[in-house]
């Protein structure tokens, strides 16, 4: 019986022992998820220079901001912008392009570091990622066919089917707008004119400075034309994740020193032909 009193109370002593060590203050405690999350976030700046590289998602599809040019290379206004920031941090650029739908998505989930593809900052974008200082701004623009009277301004859009870029701000800016017949998707500019011109819908809407370069660049027979006012004008910044201080701090101070020294105005120029007002 002694035996047996004294195993017990030297389990009941390990037990309590145990359940002190549990609950009392251990200087060595792993840090939250959270706080993890948050330290990853403030740490997102050192993380590309220490991976000596910065991650750019892009549409490739937006000229004159992004586009693949005769050889086959991206190039426009952000393309170069992007070359610009990485040269100041030091690393190396990797522009990824895809489908403007999918490129917010994978920003936030971590597959790209930023997102410049003309992306305008819109109250609906602001809810999953930051935006830098803006650097540039566009607005929304009815484009049709040369010879079509039917449409009148991008605001006008009864019973119409109407083109957009999918997941573009102009998406959402028409979605506001309503009353149209039919609302058809693109990934971008060069399948939705091809449709415009075939005549499978009535109206392109789209950025005013987008459709300006396409219709005064194209050779073709089928003619295009802007028509009605710009609507929704939006400035236009870099996109990336929340929280981002440090990068973003780094971000607005290069976009506004190259606006200060006349960088931006001449990547204006050169690409859309005039400065940024």
């Amino acid at each position: 019986m002694r035996k047996t009193i004294l195993v017990l109370t030297m389990v009941a002593l390990l037990l309590v022992t145990a359940c002190s060590n549990e609950g009392g203050n251990n200087t060595n405690k792993p840090e939250s998820n959270a706080e993890a999350g948050a330290a990853d976030k403030n740490d997102a700046l050192e993380a590309i220079k220490s991976k000596g590289k910065l991650v750019i998602a892009t549409s490739g599809n937006y000229r004159p901001i992004t586009f693949m040019n005769e050889q086959g290379k991206l190039d426009g206004l952000d393309i170069e912008l992007g070359t610009m920031i990485a040269e100041e941090l030091g690393v190396e650029v990797e522009f990824v392009p895809g489908n403007l739908a999918g490129l917010i998505p994978g920003l936030t989930s971590g597959k790209f570091d930023l997102v410049m593809s003309g992306l305008l900052a819109t109250d609906e974008r602001k809810k999953s990622i930051d935006f830098s200082a803006p650097y540039g701004q566009d607005g929304v623009i009815a484009v049709t066919k040369e010879g079509d009277a039917k449409v009148t301004d991008v605001s006008k859009l009864d019973g119409l089917v109407v083109g957009v870029i999918g997941g573009s701000g102009t998406h959402t800016v028409v979605q506001g707008i309503g009353g149209y017949k039919e609302l058809k998707e693109y990934p971008g500019n060069a399948e939705a004119f091809t449709d415009l011109k075939a005549g499978r819908m009535d109206v392109y809407a789209t950025g005013n400075i987008a459709s300006t370069d396409y219709i005064k660049n194209d050779k073709s027979n089928e003619k295009l034309k802007l028509v009605g006012e710009v609507y929704a004008i939006k400035e236009m910044g870099i996109g990336l994740r929340k929280e981002e201080s440090e990068l973003r701090a780094f971000l607005d101070e290069f976009i506004e020193t190259k606006k200060s020294d006349g960088t931006i105005d001449k990547l204006a120029v050169k690409w859309i032909g005039k400065p940024f007002k």
